[in-house]
């Protein structure tokens, strides 16, 4: 049987267990993520900002690249100003790094929706990024170490293309900083998954300040 190259077809014969049937991997920074009123302005750290004077900071989902600039701008290498840092993932939908860019799970048909898992909890949306990093490896071994991923262009059109891949390009949140605990950044990292544009729940709340009370010889908190 041949395998499909149309990008149309390789969505629909799609059967991971996350990667399922007309869904994509669309790129997580698109044109216009920056807020050009916000400064500093961090290089793969889209609308990086600061709470007044406070040592609590925000940021939309980064690169690798920009997480390790954001740590470096706030100080948390082990051999410079002693920051340790709490920096909490409040995404609730699977995210993937390939090459370094962060990619989100979207229905085909509705790519600027996010997918809404309202009650999911850390170890479970952790365990499907797992998987997702498992289906896309799959299906670069199908397609010559590639895989199928959405940019969106500027005119807000939607462009599929194949990104090479390797089985140490693609990680998970998870394994992003657990590479920078290993490289000596003092970086602590929760995932408390918040459905987008709803407040938090009560539970969310209460697991911010029970890790907040677990780590409270932190400097700063970043939030992304």
């Amino acid at each position: 049987m041949s395998i499909p190259k149309e990008p149309e077809q390789v969505m629909k014969q799609r059967g991971g267990s996350v990667l399922g049937k007309k869904t994509i991997l669309k790129s997580d920074h698109f044109p216009g993520c920056q807020n050009k009123r916000l400064s500093p302005q961090i290089d793969g750290a889209p609308n990086y900002r600061q709470a007044d004077s406070l040592h609590v900071h925000g940021v939309a989902i980064p690169t690798t690249d920009g997480i390790r600039n954001v740590l470096n701008h706030i100080g948390a290498q082990l051999d410079e100003k002693q920051t340790r840092v709490l920096w909490i993932n409040l995404r609730e939908e699977p995210v993937v790094y390939i090459n370094g860019r962060p990619f989100v799970l979207r229905d085909v048909e509705r790519p600027f929706s996010n997918l809404e898992y309202t009650g999911i909890n850390r170890d479970r949306v952790e365990q499907m990024e797992d998987r997702l990093k498992e289906d896309i490896l799959l299906e670069a071994a199908r397609y010559g170490n590639k895989v199928l991923v959405t940019d969106e262009l500027p005119d807000g059109q939607m462009v599929d293309q194949w990104e090479p891949v390797t089985n140490v390009s693609v990680k998970t949140p998870l394994e992003v900083y657990e590479e920078l605990q290993a490289k000596q950044y003092l970086v602590d990292y929760e995932r408390v998954p918040v459905t987008d544009e709803k407040s938090p729940k009560e539970q969310d709340f209460d697991i911010l300040v029970c890790v907040h009370f677990f780590t409270c010889g932190l400097n700063s908190v970043i939030s992304s």
